[in-house]
């Protein structure tokens, strides 16, 4: 293919779109829930076998398991709020036995995934451990389907969930959750509704994304777990406290964890590339150690610098005065 754009490029719009739809879903869960979802990447593993599943088994093109992968992981989702963290909640449960719960449902998908993939083997005689879909995917021009579907998806994403929070009731209320889950109650807000809404549609957000995975890169059941590391970085750069600011640390992190790798693997060697991983834990340290509020942190002390400079500004012309 005569391609104007590089094939490493379009790698990275991809990917870079897609963790940035999934630092959406996390930073929206931190919100309203106040603890860190770690199976938030399964829910994208979730999404992948549900397009290796329309795809292969089915027969259907890959784009049809979009929806549906909405749906399978809103539902999940909603389903592990109802039955896990909403029950730890009501028992009292703090943070951190919710956050080790959010570890164990992620360890209990992905082995659910793989018995998922072994009884695909036995029935279907495919192989679903380690596959690609690209063949499957349509063509406009000399491009995959895929580059521009995901930026695509994304641009809508962003634009339908700042529309969700500014203009509706429900968004409105989300907003007053995530800022103070007392006083929203007394308010007369449902918080358990807001939360479990929240669940849904960040997993249906997350399995969605998922589900574009295997159209250009190579998925496995541990694809979507694996990805956390990405998504939390993305997450921590934009702020936890800022769905917007997800926006810039999910584009942030995907086009590093790619273009880094690819500069590297020029200089250094091709060897790095199983290194790349390590590149979202560095951006993770970097924001921990320099400015653990990320973008939402330097906001402020910009603007608190700003203010200073205007006060001392007007305290030495009324001493000139």
């Amino acid at each position: 293919m005569n391609m104007i754009i590089p094939a490493i490029w379009i790698s990275a719009i991809v990917y870079a779109s897609l963790i940035t739809v999934l630092s959406i879903g996390f930073t929206l869960t931190y919100l309203t829930a106040k603890i860190p979802n770690f199976a938030h990447g399964t829910y994208a593993g979730i999404g992948i076998y549900v397009s290796y599943t329309v795809s292969k088994i089915l027969r259907l093109s890959p784009y049809v398991g979009f929806p549906i992968a909405f749906i399978v992981g809103a539902t999940i989702s909603a389903t592990v709020y109802i039955l896990v963290i909403g029950v730890l909640q009501r028992m009292g449960g703090g943070g951190i036995v919710l956050t080790i719960s959010t570890l164990a449902i992620g360890i209990f998908l992905t082995a659910f995934l793989n018995i998922y993939c072994y009884w695909i083997r036995e029935v279907y005689k495919t192989y679903a451990f380690g596959f690609m879909l690209r063949e499957d995917d349509f063509v406009i021009g000399d491009y995959p389907g895929i580059f521009p579907f995901s930026l695509v998806l994304c641009i809508v994403a962003v634009i339908s969930l700042h529309y969700l929070l500014t203009k509706t009731s429900t968004g409105v209320a989300m907003r007053a959750a995530a800022e103070d889950t007392e006083l929203a109650s007394v308010l007369g807000i449902n918080v358990n509704r807001i939360q479990l809404f929240s669940w849904f549609l960040t997993g249906g957000l997350a399995s969605m994304s998922g589900a574009l995975l295997p159209l250009w890169f190579l998925s496995t059941p541990t694809t979507g777990g694996g990805l956390i590391t990405s998504i939390m970085a993305g997450s921590l750069l934009g702020g936890f406290e800022n769905v917007y600011g997800a926006i810039f640390g999910g584009f942030t992190v995907g086009f590093s964890e790619i273009l880094v790798t690819y500069l590297l693997q020029g200089i250094v060697g091709t060897w790095v590339g199983e290194w790349r991983p390590l590149i979202p834990m560095f951006i993770l340290i970097a924001v921990l150690l320099f400015e653990p509020r990320g973008l939402q942190g330097l906001y402020e002390r910009f603007m608190a610098s700003k203010m200073k400079k205007r006060i001392m500004s007007g305290t030495s012309r009324s001493e000139e005065e």
